[in-house]
């Protein structure tokens, strides 16, 4: 059990809301559904949602030199709603049934499904049984080594390269995931930490989860939006056309591939090969 403080009331609703999507119990906001959340696309169009409202803000405040430090109440938002989107996911991630069965993997999934179980039958779930989002992290640090993924930042006047989940790992109570998970009871400070440097770290974390988790790394091939690189000059054809299947894919997510396979949206880069 991790060795973190006693969850406020704030951080079970938000549990609770989090349980009720991914979960899909009775009196859910979002309709339940059989397949995983990731295979099914829902996760996919969550994150682009999420991304297009960051562009929407770049149009107004570019990220150039001397902007990075930029805040704003709509940036704590936007933050705060990829922190959401994360969290989410991971708790869904968890619950992937082609796992090899594991001991850590297990007990959470056992304290989510005791929190559940309480909940719907009207009884005050024990806090022994919160899931905490940096236990869900360490699990697929893991599993994924997310902390040494290199993300591509599409800013001017060039490409940046950056490891959006490294902090998340060395630095837990800073940047985005300390607005998250501390700083977002305490506004003022949360505010001047809702820069863009931190959102494009957030969106960057959210960016991963989705293109590397299996599910939807199936989900991106069947969407057709896997490239393969094939002459190293950045832009690539379709990997289903190139002849790329769904077996090729299997736990590149992890282990990564020889094969020049990324990734693209219009804010973010992620290459396979690394």
């Amino acid at each position: 059990m991790p060795s973190e403080a006693v969850p406020t009331q704030k951080q079970i609703d938000e549990n609770n809301d989090i349980l009720d999507s991914v979960l899909g119990r009775e009196g859910a906001h979002v309709t339940a559904v059989t397949k995983d959340n990731f295979e099914n696309g829902y996760f996919w169009e969550l994150y682009r949602d999420l991304e297009r409202q960051f562009e929407n803000f770049l149009e107004y405040v570019p990220y150039l030199e001397g902007n990075e430090q930029t805040y704003s109440f709509k940036l704590l938002n936007l933050i705060l709603s990829i922190g959401g989107h994360v969290d989410s996911a991971l708790k869904e991630m968890i619950r992937y049934k082609l796992f090899p069965r594991d001991e850590q993997i297990d007990e959470i999934k056992s304290r989510l499904q005791r929190w559940k179980t309480a909940w719907v039958s009207g009884v005050k779930p024990d806090r022994v049984n919160f899931v905490y989002m940096q236990e869900l992290f360490d699990v697929f640090e893991t599993k994924y080594g997310l902390s040494e993924k290199t993300v591509i930042y599409k800013v001017l006047p060039k490409r940046q390269k950056a490891k959006p989940f490294n902090e998340v790992k060395n630095k837990p109570t800073k940047g985005w995931w300390g607005i998250y998970n501390g700083l977002k009871h305490d506004v003022a400070v949360a505010l001047k930490e809702a820069n863009l440097s931190n959102t494009w770290d957030a969106l960057g974390c959210a960016f991963l989860l989705n293109v590397v988790h299996q599910p939807g790394l199936d989900r991106l091939w069947e969407y057709n939006l896997l490239r393969i690189d094939s002459k190293g000059q950045g832009v690539g054809k379709s990997a289903r056309e190139q002849g790329i299947n769904q077996s090729h894919l299997w736990d590149i997510g992890a282990k990564g591939t020889t094969m020049p396979l990324f990734i693209e949206t219009a804010l973010l880069k992620y290459n396979y090969n690394q």
